[in-house]
């Protein structure tokens, strides 16, 4: 199997002929590699693919997921609302300040149109440069929108946010149902651009900040309505905090990929929902990936490889985005690790070690 057959063969809650490698597409990370300022990245399409294009070629056995991606981080969906947004050289751009300071504020608000408003359009316009000078082997398969809970609290301040939750609830779920919609329409109108799409990809940390409860009132309706929108793809969820007081509701939410936290344990995981949705993760991202050995990236990879992939369903990955310094004999030891202890059929730890 190719490794992007084996990661479509794994979200499908099938066993491939081993366990698919895929990391996060990370700005960071490809800047670095290709020796670029990470603000050229973002400022420069042309820069942008043949950094993606040359991190690819480096690493031919991962699945970088969401794979080509006109990726300008977290700020594009608050940047069509009116944010302010930081650009510092070489790290990742940023919202700077509350643009809801008044909650009285948020009673008027409308979606943004996604063609006009904002860093949308020109990450529009860098979707259809990089399907246009992509190498005819490479495809842009995925339409990207951050979560509904993410953009709000970027927009209120997350303390302000979750305080309302309780407090203003009515206001809290103008907010919610405005960028819930928000999401829909900015997938729908990437989709509309990229020639051959097989899926979308909702990040979205914030949710586990609420407690179950919150969750069931506020999150279940707002996650269900996002991923209903969009029958035949497939649907890849990312929530790099501590997901497990939720995992029984985020079954319900009618994702296919659940990419989550190194601090969610993966056998908790496993037998709560990995019947459900394929299971992405969940090395840790700096404490093994970035500032362990190699030898403890493959004993982590074993760990992982021998509680998530048993039965299917399972893409050995990181539990969030790889760090800029991130080394590279630790991403090989990955795949190394993935065919050493990822063979089908796996069973138990003693069997795979034996391999």
């Amino acid at each position: 199997m190719e490794p992007l057959e084996r990661f479509l063969c794994a979200a499908h809650m099938e066993e491939p002929d081993e366990v698919p490698v895929s990391l996060l597409t990370s700005a960071r990370l490809f800047s670095r590699l290709y020796g670029i300022k990470i603000f050229q990245f973002f400022h420069d399409p042309k820069m942008m693919l043949d950094a993606i294009l040359h991190t690819m070629k480096l690493f031919p056995n991962i699945v970088f997921f969401p794979g080509l991606w006109a990726d300008y981080g977290i700020v594009v969906e608050p940047s069509a609302f009116g944010s302010r947004i930081y650009w510092p050289e070489n790290f990742v751009p940023y919202v700077k300040g509350e643009l809801f300071k008044n909650p009285e504020d948020i009673r008027g608000l409308e979606p943004p149109d996604p063609k006009t408003d904002g860093l949308m359009p020109f990450v529009l316009e860098s979707i259809q440069y990089i399907q246009k000078h992509t190498p005819k082997e490479f495809k842009y398969l995925y339409a990207v929108a951050r979560g509904p809970f993410q953009v709000a609290s970027y927009m209120r301040g997350p303390t302000e946010f979750l305080i309302d939750l309780r407090v203003r609830p009515d206001i809290a779920q103008k907010l919610i149902d405005v960028c819930t919609e928000t999401t829909i329409r900015w997938l729908k109108v990437q989709l509309e651009v990229i020639d051959q799409p097989i899926g979308i990809f909702v990040p979205d940390d914030v949710a586990s900040f609420l407690s179950p409860e919150l969750f069931e009132k506020f999150g279940l309706s707002s996650y269900k309505r996002i991923f209903s929108e969009f029958d035949g793809l497939l649907k890849v969820y990312h929530n790099d905090a501590d997901s497990t007081h939720i995992l029984d509701l985020l079954s319900q939410c009618g994702f296919h990929v659940f990419n989550f936290s190194p601090a969610t344990d993966i056998g908790t995981v496993k037998k709560g929902i990995g019947q459900k949705v394929c299971l992405m993760g969940n090395v840790d991202p700096v404490n093994v990936m970035l500032r362990g050995t190699p030898e403890r990236v493959e004993e982590e990879c074993k760990r992982c490889i021998h509680l998530g992939a048993p039965g299917g369903g399972y893409i050995l990955s990181l539990g969030g985005g790889p760090s800029m310094e991130t080394p590279e004999e630790n991403i090989e030891a990955m795949v190394k690790a993935a065919k050493k202890y990822g063979r089908y059929p796996i069973g138990s730890l003693s069997s795979i070690g034996s391999k």
